[in-house]
């Protein structure tokens, strides 16, 4: 609530001191940063993609979806495209046909033995 006299940052048509701009989450100061909102609050990616983010089903971290990211979404399940593998073999699926066994995913190939 104080005066700024040097160094303010704009969001959502308020002033704020750069140094009072911070994620919600980590308090990182947000100045010349990339970052996002959900509901009114301003959080850094990273806290952004962990608190929010959906997590991939062969790496367990989290697919931002920001830069371009691809992903792989099949019924609850998501996947970076760098995940979306055969759990025997190790073959990309990405764009190729897949057999599902409970939480692993299999080539055709490999898909015969299951």
């Amino acid at each position: 609530k104080q005066a700024i006299t040097t160094g303010g940052v704009t969001y959502r048509e308020q002033p704020w001191h750069k140094e009072c701009f911070v994620c919600t989450e980590c308090k990182k100061q947000l100045s010349g940063q990339r970052f996002t909102s959900r509901d009114e609050f301003a959080y850094c990616l990273s806290c952004f993609c962990n608190l929010y983010a959906k997590k991939c089903a062969g790496c367990t971290n989290p697919i931002s979806g920001l830069g371009g990211t691809k992903y792989i979404s099949f019924e609850e399940r998501q996947w970076h495209n760098d995940c979306f593998n055969c759990k025997k073999c190790s073959l990309s699926l990405v764009g190729r046909g897949f057999l599902t066994e409970r939480d692993d995913i299999f080539c055709p190939e490999c898909g015969k033995d299951i």
